[in-house]
């Protein structure tokens, strides 16, 4: 065998001993018992988990967003159960506190806790990031672990847990507002208070906004790319009746929790990074179970203005059974001589193993290649796996750019630059937000804690008075003379407009040919809509 062909099958060999059989033998040696809360979306089942949390010496929440690690964390100091936050983003200390409200990415293996609690395991399935689910369920080390989970993720959740021969209960948890569909929704006019909105492009969110304040209802807007402590604020807004309606994508589906009497969806078809597509049933009962709150709303509702069939098939439906658990890629293999070109390569290679598939690494891979192979030998292995596997919009060629220069200055001795985006516009704050956030990310990855709160916090109200105007500038107005149009006009003109035109036309002046809202500009206005979805 040729020494590269050897090599080869060395790392191969090295990777196999990290799949799930290894994962079941250190589960094997934690003495533990499980507690799995199964049930949809609205049915207290994360309440249920909590209670037992609140009554521990030494408990830690794990959950997939900064937004829920921090609403568990207000819930618990509310309740007298001292409890610290910690996020990628921040690290809040409370005097005395024994409790921790987390992301899952940062769960402690090395430390013993009386109750862990584990929110939305069905995301163990996700290519990207639910082999973090996969590891803390075999490796948090707590005497009690409650799992908080979807129905679909049961059979999934069972089969892991029977595999290291744990010992768990099954609390089933019902809806305490039943979810029902209620039809079609034609008009915008028919939006009342408490009433969420769902659209999927940011710039659909705004407008929509835009068309609502119009009519005399002031909305409260959530997209991904808005800042926490601005969703946050937003959502503060509607909760406390400031606002009354809601406009959000399906950043809606997890983490936030709203008094909604109404979900309408005025989409169902989402730009996936690739190509647009119409949501899956899993993807609508996640948004649709947002609405109904118990002891304020007797049920929640569910409207369609874009193919209101699909909605009510996927309501109809339960969800299939998921199949799949993801395994985390090793951090051992940090402490080896392969390139980690080559091992994530060979990772991304590797035949699956049924009932199981491997972590993506491709955004890791991006950003080494992104790096180049003379600065990447210039970094301790364990620093540069961190640096490469930082949490980040790979997708945005700015914050990439600004990532390389950063990580260049770490590989020299120097601390990286503040990023310095112009904020004069919304997305221009968003941008600086986000790069901020990754420069906190990589000083953490080198022992330092700058996370710049006053300066996120500025950006913050400053990305809410934008928010504000952007309302106002995204109404629809008549592509002619400005004027405002109602919400659901259907023509990109106003009457005064047209029938001026018409005048026009008449008197052999020209004008439009045919009806308003056809011919070619129509298609014009079809095909450039279609590429700010796909932009957005």
């Amino acid at each position: 065998m040729s020494k590269g062909r050897r090599a080869n099958s060395d790392i191969v060999t090295f990777l196999q001993n990290f799949d799930i059989a290894e994962y079941q033998e250190k589960a094997r040696w934690l003495d533990r018992r499980f507690v799995l809360h199964v049930g949809p979306t609205n049915s207290g089942k994360t309440y249920d988990a909590l209670q037992a949390l609140k009554k521990a010496k030494i408990g830690v929440y794990l959950g997939p967003l900064r937004l829920l690690a921090l609403e568990m964390f207000d819930t618990l100091n509310a309740a007298g159960a001292l409890c610290e936050l910690l996020t990628g983003e921040e690290f809040i200390r409370v005097p005395g506190a024994q409790l921790t409200a987390s992301t899952i990415e940062l769960c402690d293996y090395r430390k013993r806790y009386d109750v862990a609690v584990i929110d939305e395991a069905q995301m163990i399935a996700d290519p990207h990031r639910g082999g973090n689910w996969t590891k803390t369920i075999f490796l948090v080390d707590a005497a009690e672990v409650h799992i908080c989970l979807s129905p679909d993720a049961e059979q999934l959740i069972c089969r892991i847990i029977e595999g290291f021969d744990g010992q768990y209960e099954i609390q089933r948890h019902e809806r305490l507002a039943p979810l029902v569909y209620t039809g079609r929704m034609e008009s915008m006019n028919e939006v009342k208070d408490g009433d969420a909105v769902i659209v999927f492009s940011r710039r659909s969110v705004l407008q929509t906004a835009g068309e609502l304040q119009q009519m005399g209802k002031k909305a409260s807007v959530i997209y991904g790319a808005l800042p926490p402590a601005s969703r946050r604020e937003e959502v503060r807004k509607f909760a406390s009746g400031e606002n009354t309606v809601v406009v959000s994508t399906d950043a809606i589906g997890m983490g936030i929790s709203l008094p909604i009497r109404r979900i309408i969806f005025r989409e169902v078809t989402k730009f996936d990074g690739e190509d647009d597509r119409i949501l899956n049933g899993s993807e609508i009962r996640q948004i649709a179970g947002r609405a109904g709150r118990y002891g304020i709303y007797d049920r929640g509702e569910v409207l369609a203005m874009e193919k209101p069939e699909t909605v009510e098939e996927a309501l109809r439906r339960t969800g299939r059974p998921l199949q799949v658990v993801t395994i985390p890629f090793p951090k051992e293999a940090v402490d080896t001589d392969f390139t980690f070109w080559r091992l994530f390569d060979e990772w991304q290679r590797l035949p699956g193993v049924s009932g199981f598939s491997r972590e993506d690494m491709t955004e890791a891979m991006f950003l080494l290649k992104e790096l180049g192979e003379k600065i990447a030998r210039q970094l301790p292995r364990q620093l540069l796996y961190e640096l490469i596997t930082c949490p980040m919009d790979i997708k945005n060629e700015r914050l990439v750019l600004y990532w390389l220069e950063s990580v260049i200055a770490i590989s020299v001795g120097a601390e990286p630059e503040v990023p310095i985006f112009d904020t004069d516009t919304l997305e221009g704050c968003e941008l600086q937000y986000k790069a901020l956030d990754v420069r906190h990310q990589l000083l953490r990855r080198i022992g330092i804690e700058d996370p710049r709160m006053e300066e996120k916090q500025e950006l913050c109200d400053k990305i809410n008075q934008f928010l504000l105007e952007d309302k106002r500038t995204l109404r629809r107005r008549c592509s002619r003379c400005g004027r405002s149009l109602p919400a659901d006009w259907p023509w990109g003109i106003c009457d005064r407009c047209y029938g001026g035109h018409r005048r026009k036309r008449g008197s052999g002046q020209g004008g439009f040919s045919g009806k308003r809202g056809s011919g070619q500009g129509g298609k014009r206005n079809k095909r450039r809509n279609s590429r700010r979805r796909r932009r957005r």
